[in-house]
């Protein structure tokens, strides 16, 4: 049996800054293997005994392995690349309106096993939006520098200097247009390996250099070669998740 049993729901309406819903149950103590996806997730984890906290993740540059607990929950909220987000009072939020619903229910004020939105969890995305924010420039700059073959080429379709672009990135997001670029080519090569295409093919179409190029970035950014993870499913899922690019 897998360590995680992962299911999506889609509430009736998610904030504009929200990409997606997830939540899992573990099983058993294997661990699990995240991958850089360029969110930053509102996440609530209960572990074994019920106990509850409320963290947002940083954006990730590598791949991470997380321990595994049986009869831990997970719950989060993938937030927009680039999304700008004043954590403190998301969290404070987040916390209050938890600790509400599970006072006046007596358990667990969110759906573990599906089934739609609740009206806590309502609230919950009422102060996600409050809280976060989509610079539309800097959702643009992320668009080009996805989607062009160099950073100096997402400058020139957005009009501005390369040098521009970088201060721009520098101060929504932390990171350099090259980070971005070079996350969004990997992962969209990484999402070919579900195909029977040759690697040095899925390589070439994503403007490696070569083969061996394509392999050193997969194994920096994702932990594994291009070989290992086509012989991984559960990582090719997990790459194939929304997420930047």
């Amino acid at each position: 049996m897998p360590a995680t049993q992962l299911h999506h729901i889609a509430p009736p309406v998610l904030p504009a800054t929200v990409l997606a819903r997830w939540q899992f149950n573990t099983t058993d103590a294997n661990p699990t293997t995240v991958l850089p996806d360029g969110c930053s997730d509102l996440i609530l984890h209960t572990n074994a005994r019920g106990q509850s906290d409320w963290h947002i993740s940083a954006l990730a540059d590598a791949a991470m392995v997380v321990p595994g607990r049986a009869g831990e929950q997970w719950l989060g909220f993938r937030l927009v690349p680039g999304t700008r987000i004043d954590a403190s009072a998301l969290l404070r939020s987040a916390q209050a309106i938890w600790q509400q619903a599970q006072h006046r229910a007596g358990r667990p004020p969110f759906s573990f096993a599906g089934g739609g939105t609740t009206a806590p969890e309502a609230l919950l995305l009422e102060a996600i939006d409050q809280h976060t924010r989509a610079d539309p420039r800097t959702q643009e700059a992320l668009r080009s520098l996805a989607h062009c073959r160099t950073v100096g080429a997402a400058a020139h379709s957005l009009g501005v200097s390369e040098r521009s672009l970088e201060r721009l990135t520098q101060r929504t997001t932390g990171q350099t247009p090259r980070f971005w670029r070079a996350l969004a080519r990997v992962r969209r090569a990484a999402q070919a390996l579900g195909t029977v295409q040759p690697l040095a093919e899925i390589a070439a179409d994503h403007g490696y250099a070569d083969q061996a190029h394509f392999s050193r970035d997969c194994l920096r950014w994702l932990g594994q070669t291009p070989a290992s993870l086509r012989s991984t499913p559960q990582l090719l899922a997990t790459v194939a998740q929304a997420g930047y690019g």
